[in-house]
């Protein structure tokens, strides 16, 4: 018959029954570490839908409008769309459009910052005032998203 010896340590409990180890305490934190992690960041990455931004008629995000005299005017429609509710209004900017365009009387400003509400459809219309031919860029900002379109004025 084989007799079958147990480690025990100085108290006399089996040494894999002494509860916390410092190994133990290792193991369980490096296990813990991307567990919790990953915890911390689910909530932050479900609560940001993708939103989009594209100029309707543009092609690589560039668009040409035709105008006949100075002073016309030209919409800059923008479709917003997301996976999730997108926010109730977009800012807008001109850049590089001195003397070329200018925001419509209609638009609302904040300094250089055009602002209007976006239609429950996803719609945000801001018109420009096309003052000579030429090329320049608009930034539109729907909320933590910027998208840069480039618009050329051609008089027809």
């Amino acid at each position: 018959m084989t007799n079958h010896r147990t480690a025990m340590d100085e108290e006399g409990a089996l040494r894999s029954d002494r509860g916390w180890t410092r190994r133990r305490a290792i193991v369980a934190g490096a296990w813990s570490v991307p567990v919790i992690a990953a915890a911390v960041a689910l909530p932050q990455a479900s609560a940001s839908a993708a939103i989009t931004v594209d100029l309707l008629g543009a092609v690589d995000d560039a668009q040409t409008y035709p105008f006949s005299a100075a002073g016309d005017t030209a919409p800059l429609i923008f479709q917003v769309a997301g996976s999730g509710p997108i926010p109730a209004d977009g800012t807008a900017e001109l850049v590089n459009a001195g003397g070329i365009a200018s925001w419509d009387e209609s638009v609302l400003l904040q300094g250089a910052l055009a602002s209007a509400s976006i239609d429950t459809d996803g719609t945000l219309i801001l018109p420009i005032v096309a003052l000579a031919a030429g090329t320049f860029s608009v930034l539109v900002h729907v909320g933590t998203v910027t998208r840069t379109f480039v618009i050329t004025l051609v008089q027809a």
